[in-house]
């Protein structure tokens, strides 16, 4: 189902060259980094393009922070979204203030295992882990996407579907609320997107049908733009229209709907377009958990128990079933043979019967020949 990755499939996943300023950065200026890398993105592609556009997007997500070759601090697209709802100014202020440290960070020599790096991601809820040579000094940086993508689990994603790891508690706003309320919702949930929907159905059963996304990577772009997130609506600038999928598909659809889009988010739909949850980047990865994997070999294994079970239940009805056929067909032949061997018999009283009254018949005529008269 899932096989070991060779280093060098490992080496892949880390995203070389990463954005690196230095502790007097202006937040301005990362973020115009992190925007020019964006903008690069959708201009430069080589032949591989979905790994281009997975290189350049991980390292469009964050900045470290380095000062003489020694790792200091990073700071995400969601630290942007966090200052964003705080309505911080920043022109004048230094990336040192703002910076996430100490940064959980690995080592490139003791990269060499999948599942390890998994949950070190999963364990402190990050999505960004810096990589360093035995010098201390950043070789790049392994991100949710990049594990992803260079593990590729075909077999264990067709076998899981959207329904097992989905978020059914979405955070959704309306297409008239302002992005600064939208990125105040991003931070206040620590959630990388806010779903915009319509509100539909009957009072009784109301829906929410999604219209549209606003994400991290978009409050960074309008920040670069200057844009003024008070008056900016949902409905001017959000991603249109969304992509879904169903509960019961694959997570292998998924990675295909991804891949093709280059999204990183697709909504969940019922039979009415309604909203019924997320699946995400991180979901994909999520399946790679060994605790997930431990607990699908479980469901499989009770699977295959019940399944085990209800074949032995058919064969034993499907035997008593025979059974009864079997039993009814020999009634049948019982009360056939019994009817047959009841009109033989009735055939042979009637045989006997007819012999009998021709004998009597050819003695009467006898007598009454040698006596010459009638009898009566």
């Amino acid at each position: 189902m899932f096989n070991r990755l060779t280093p060098s499939e490992l080496k892949s996943a880390i995203v070389r060259h990463p954005l690196i300023v230095k502790p007097d950065t202006t937040v301005m200026d990362a973020i115009a980094q992190m925007s020019g890398v964006r903008t690069l993105c959708q201009t430069t592609k080589t032949v591989d393009r979905q790994l281009d556009e997975l290189y350049l997007e991980a390292r469009s997500s964050c900045v470290l922070v380095v000062e003489e070759e020694k790792l200091l601090g990073i700071f995400t697209e969601r630290d942007v979204v966090r200052l964003s709802a705080q309505q911080c100014c920043f022109e004048n202020l230094a990336i040192r203030e703002v910076m996430i440290h100490p940064v959980v960070t690995l080592h490139e020599s003791n990269f060499t295992d999948l599942f390890f790096t998994v949950n070190l991601l999963q364990q402190h809820r990050i999505r960004h882990l810096p990589i360093l040579d035995d010098r201390e000094r950043v070789v790049g940086l392994v991100t949710n996407e990049s594990l992803r993508q260079s593990s590729r689990p075909v077999d264990l994603l067709r076998l899981r579907l959207v329904s097992e790891v989905m978020t059914s508690e979405v955070i959704c706003a309306t297409p008239n609320s302002s992005m600064l309320a939208i990125a105040q919702l991003m931070a206040k949930h620590r959630v990388s997107s806010i779903m915009i929907v319509q509100p539909s159905g009957s009072q009784t059963e109301p829906l929410q049908i999604p219209v549209g996304i606003i994400t991290e990577r978009d409050i960074v772009q309008f920040q670069a733009l200057g844009l003024n997130l008070k008056t900016c609506l949902a409905e001017a600038v959000m991603s249109t229209p969304i992509f879904a999928v169903k509960p019961e598909d694959s997570l292998w659809l998924v990675q295909q709907i991804m891949e093709q889009r280059l999204i990183r988010r697709l909504a969940v739909t019922g039979k009415q377009g309604e909203l019924l949850g997320i699946v995400t980047q991180t979901s994909l990865l999520q399946a790679l958990n060994p605790l997930e994997l431990y607990n699908l070999a479980e469901v499989l294994q009770k699977k295959s128990v019940r399944l085990e079970a209800e074949k032995i239940e058919i064969l034993q009805t499907r035997n008593v079933e025979l059974e009864q056929q079997v039993e009814a067909r020999m009634m049948l032949l019982i009360a056939k043979a019994e009817r047959e061997r009841l009109v033989l018999a009735i055939a042979l009283q009637i045989r006997s019967s007819l012999s009998l009254q021709t004998i009597l018949d050819s003695t009467v005529a006898e007598v009454r020949q040698l006596l010459g008269c009638d009898i009566a």
